[in-house]
C-alpha cells in the first residue's frame, strides 16, 4: 500500500516564478498571427507586395534626405522671393 508523506513548504514550486501562464495577451497572438499570414498574403499578391517595399524604401531615403537638408540649412537666415509680392525671410531651428 501507498504511504505518502506531507512535503515541507520548502520543497513547494514558488506560485510567481516557475507556473505557466495563465492566459496570452491579445496583442502578442495578433503579432504572431500576422507573422504566420504575412508569407502567404505576400505570395498571394507579388505585386502589391513589390510595390509596398519599394514605396517603403523610398520614403524611408526621402526623410532621411530632407533630415539632411534640414539640419545643413539649420540656423541660417534663408530667403524665399514671391514675384511681385515682396521676399519672405525664415530661419529653421532645432530644438
Amino acid at each position: 500500500m501507498y504511504q505518502g508523506y506531507i512535503t515541507p513548504a520548502e520543497e513547494h514550486r514558488p506560485i510567481g516564478s516557475g507556473s505557466p501562464p495563465g492566459s496570452r495577451s491579445p496583442l502578442g497572438t495578433l503579432a504572431f498571427l500576422a507573422l504566420v499570414v504575412a508569407p502567404f498574403v505576400a505570395f498571394s499578391y507579388p505585386v502589391a507586395t513589390v510595390a509596398i517595399l519599394t514605396g517603403t524604401v523610398a520614403l524611408a531615403v526621402l526623410s532621411r534626405s530632407v533630415l539632411r537638408t534640414l539640419r545643413r540649412r539649420s540656423g541660417r537666415v534663408q530667403t524665399f522671393t514671391l514675384p511681385g509680392l515682396g521676399t519672405v525671410e525664415y530661419r529653421i531651428t532645432t530644438n
